[in-house]
């Protein structure tokens, strides 16, 4: 399995000076950079080797990695244009060569439920969904999504209007190979579609792939806002001094 890091956006929303090539990667959230609390989500789950797709700010990731972070290897992918979360995605189709899991790199998990606890699901799945249970709010901010009694998924929503139920989604997704050659060979880059990862997802499973949700941590934080950066750094510190 290998990982897969989203990492290509300017953070215009979390910084008035992310568009004089602040990169947002990088931001430090209680003296780490945001992205290695994703690196780090992989080496719970024993991710040997991981593609980061970068943009803007590729040069000050590519110094900062280096082509190694702890014990796992680093590719570098370009996304020249942004162009949403899909394209992001397929921009790593010449390193990516396995099952892959996914994240962004500006979701910091709380307490996660990562390791075995995560890997012992996967089987006979073909994709799996990561969740945390939220706010209406907050997941109106997101993605819904829907599943039966098992926790198989049913549907997604970006951004809904109504909400059913407390299951957010994330950008933390496991895809079997098969799924991730999918992808590859039905994203048309001339319409830039399926654009977003509910797009991906529904596509999935109309296509008859078996996918589930699956609870990934107590809390996600999706680091987009000054205010999401002084409440993820608040809520890192409770949970240190409660260590």
């Amino acid at each position: 399995m290998e990982g897969l890091i989203l990492a290509a956006g300017k953070g215009s929303r979390l910084s008035p000076d992310a568009s004089a090539g602040v990169c947002k990667a990088l931001v430090e959230v209680e003296g780490a950079p945001l992205i290695t609390y994703s690196l780090e989500n992989l080496i719970r789950l024993g991710v040997r080797k991981a593609t980061v797709v970068v943009g803007n700010g590729r040069r000050e990731i590519g110094s900062f990695l280096g082509d190694r972070y702890k014990g796992i290897r680093l590719a570098y992918a370009v996304q020249e244009k942004p162009l949403g979360l899909v394209n992001a995605i397929v921009s790593a189709k010449e390193t990516v060569r396995s099952d892959v899991v996914l994240q962004l790199s500006d979701e910091i998990f709380l307490r996660p439920m990562l390791g075995e606890a995560f890997l012992s699901q996967l089987a006979g799945l073909d994709f799996a969904v990561g969740y945390t249970l939220d706010s209406e709010e907050k997941i109106k901010r997101n993605f819904s999504i829907e599943t039966d009694e098992n926790m198989r998924l049913l549907g997604c929503k970006e951004k809904p209007q109504q909400v059913s139920g407390n299951r957010k989604g994330t950008g933390f997704c496991w895809f079997s190979r098969a799924c991730w050659e999918l992808l590859v060979s039905v994203y048309d880059r001339q319409k830039n579609s399926p654009n977003d990862l509910c797009d991906y997802i529904n596509l999935l499973i109309a296509d008859g792939k078996t996918g589930k949700a699956i609870r990934i941590a107590e809390e996600e934080i999706n680091v987009n806002t000054p205010g999401d950066l002084l409440y993820a750094q608040r809520r890192i510190r409770q949970e240190n001094a409660g260590a």
